[in-house]
């Protein structure tokens, strides 16, 4: 019922299969360590872009924030009222407006170059055209 097969043939066909599992092994392990280190390169420039934006974030929060208010009281002629206590937005003056807006203009060019490299980088990773 069952074809008998010689013990040479098994013996040699499980070193056959034995060297093919090894081979794919070697291949997957290769393609897991390119995966491992396309993932770190990524995780690497999302992380220096995040710092930038974030950076930009945290200095024109800062810059653009609202300056102390100036407290206006004004006494009511009749003492039976309460105080009326107006507040005031301080304003900048123009040289220190300027200054912030130049600034800003620089910080916001700094991080749109981050962005244009990380971009570059990500789009040079995923072209099928070149060869690793």
């Amino acid at each position: 019922m069952f074809p008998t097969v010689s013990p040479k043939k098994t013996s040699e066909r499980k070193i056959q299969l034995h060297k093919e599992a090894q081979a794919y092994k070697k291949t997957i392990d290769g393609q897991v360590n390119d995966l491992k280190t396309e993932a770190a390169r990524i995780g690497t420039t999302a992380l220096i872009v995040g710092t930038a934006l974030a950076g930009v974030y945290v200095i024109f929060s800062l810059f653009t924030s609202e300056s102390k208010s100036k407290k206006t009281v004004q006494i009511a002629e009749n003492s039976n009222l309460p105080v009326v206590v107006k507040k005031e937005k301080g304003k900048d003056s123009w040289i220190i407006s300027s200054i912030k807006g130049y600034m800003m203009a620089f910080l916001m060019a700094i991080a749109k170059d981050k962005i244009m490299e990380a971009m570059s980088i990500l789009k040079e990773n995923n072209d099928p055209t070149t060869t690793k």
